[in-house]
C-alpha cells in the first residue's frame, strides 16, 4: 500500500463499513423473538437483579440503531453510542461471569474487532484512507485471531470446545492437541497480517475470510442455537467477516490505497 496522501473512501466501501456495523445490532435485536434468546436473556437478567421488560426495550432501540447506521452517513454521535454500548455490556458482562472474556467462541472478545470496524466507518468518513485508518482496520481483523488462538485454545481450554471437536468426527487426534495446534495457527496467522505486505498478505487475508465462513459453520452445526444467543457468538462473525473482506480491498497489490 501506498503511504501517500489519504484517498476517500468509495461509496461502495461506505455502505460495506455501515452494513457491517448495523449487522450486529440488526441481528441481536431480531433474536429476542427466538425463545433461546430471551432463556439466556432472562438469566442474566435476573442475575443483575433487572427486569425482563429492558431486553426488549433494548432491542427495539438496537433495532433503530441499525436503520440510522444505514441510512444515514457516519457520524459522531453513532461512533460514541456504540463504542459506550459495547464497552458497556463488556465491562458489566466481564463482572458478572469472567470466563466470558476466554470464551471458546468469542462471547465478549470478538467485541474489539467489532470496536475497531465501529472506528474505522467513523475515521475513514472523517480523513479518507489514511495510513492509520487502514492499519486500524487491519489490526482490529487481526485482532480476532490473535485473541481466539491465544486464550481459549492455548491458555483456558475448556470443556465446551474440546466437546465440539470430539463430536465433529473430523479431528483424528486428541482433541486438546487439536485445539492446541489450531491455536497456534490463529495466534500466528494474526500476528502475520501485521507484518505481511503484498500476495502473501492478501492470501492470508482471504484464507481468514473463508475462515470466518468456515468454522462458524461447523460450529453451529452442532448448536444451531448459538446464532440466537445474546451475546452473539455466531452473529459478531458476520461484520468481522464484512471487515476481512475491506481490508483484503484495501491491501491487494494493484492497490494504491
Amino acid at each position: 500500500m501506498s503511504p501517500l496522501a489519504a484517498q476517500p473512501p468509495t461509496d461502495g466501501e461506505q455502505k460495506w463499513l455501515k452494513a457491517g456495523c448495523a449487522s450486529i445490532w440488526l441481528l441481536t435485536a431480531l433474536g429476542v423473538l427466538h425463545p433461546t434468546y430471551r432463556a439466556i436473556g432472562h438469566e442474566f437478567l435476573t442475575r443483575l437483579g433487572l427486569p425482563d421488560w429492558l431486553m426488549w426495550a433494548t432491542c427495539v432501540g438496537e433495532l433503530v440503531l441499525a436503520g440510522l447506521i444505514l441510512v444515514r452517513p457516519p457520524q459522531t454521535w453513532a461512533f460514541v453510542l456504540q463504542t459506550g454500548a459495547v464497552a458497556s455490556f463488556t465491562v458489566i458482562l466481564a463482572a458478572l461471569e469472567p470466563m466470558l472474556l476466554v470464551h471458546p467462541y468469542g462471547v465478549l472478545s470478538k467485541n474489539y474487532p467489532f470496536l475497531a470496524l465501529v472506528a474505522v466507518t467513523w475515521l475513514v468518513a472523517q480523513e479518507g484512507w489514511t495510513a492509520r485508518v487502514t492499519w486500524l482496520l487491519r489490526g482490529g481483523m487481526a485482532l480476532v485471531w490473535v485473541t481466539e488462538g491465544l486464550f481459549p485454545k492455548l491458555l483456558f481450554q475448556q470443556p465446551l470446545e474440546l466437546a465440539v471437536v470430539a463430536g465433529s468426527g473430523l479431528v483424528p487426534m486428541d482433541p486438546a492437541v487439536f485445539l492446541t495446534l489450531l491455536g497456534l495457527a490463529q495466534l500466528l496467522s494474526g500476528l502475520a497480517v501485521l507484518v505481511l505486505r503484498g500476495w502473501p498478505l492478501w492470501l492470508l487475508l482471504g484464507a481468514q475470510a473463508a475462515a470466518l465462513l468456515v468454522l462458524p459453520a461447523l460450529v453451529s452445526w452442532q448448536d444451531p442455537s448459538l446464532w440466537v444467543h445474546p451475546f452473539g457468538p455466531m452473529t459478531k462473525n458476520v461484520p468481522i467477516f464484512f471487515g476481512t473482506l475491506l481490508a483484503l480491498r484495501r491491501v491487494h497489490p494493484s492497490s494504491s490505497g
